[in-house]
């Protein structure tokens, strides 16, 4: 993951760097599922107070999470699922196809060692 080592101005820090950037993370990215077909999108901007609610939803079955996630963030066909629709509907394929497309790393160019060999 790439970071940006830039000083804070005058004008307001840190905050407005952090500003900025959602500022300029607007708009969505999207998907097609490969079994069923589905265009699924979601923000670019992912704000973590969204994933903290997955995980208070989860209470005591962390494993969920993710699930919680995805069916909090994205829209599929451009309609929200609710969690249950998603677990039941949806096929495992097209979870972790989603799975990974929302939560991975950007990298599409190194395999799983890191070591550049796809």
């Amino acid at each position: 993951m790439e970071t940006k080592t830039e000083t804070p101005t005058k004008d307001g820090g840190v905050v407005a760097l952090l500003k900025q950037h959602k500022a300029e993370s607007t708009g969505f990215d999207d998907t097609t599922l490969p079994e069923t077909g589905i265009k699924v999108t979601w923000p670019k901007f992912q704000p973590h107070s969204t994933w903290m609610k997955a995980q208070r939803l989860a209470k005591k079955n962390p494993l969920s999470t993710s699930d919680i996630y995805l069916s909090l963030l994205c829209k599929f066909n451009g309609e929200k699922l609710t969690l249950d629709e998603f677990k039941t509907l949806i096929p495992t394929g097209d979870v972790l196809h989603l799975t990974g497309e929302v939560l991975g790393d950007d990298e599409d160019d190194e395999d799983d060692a890191g070591n550049g060999q796809a």
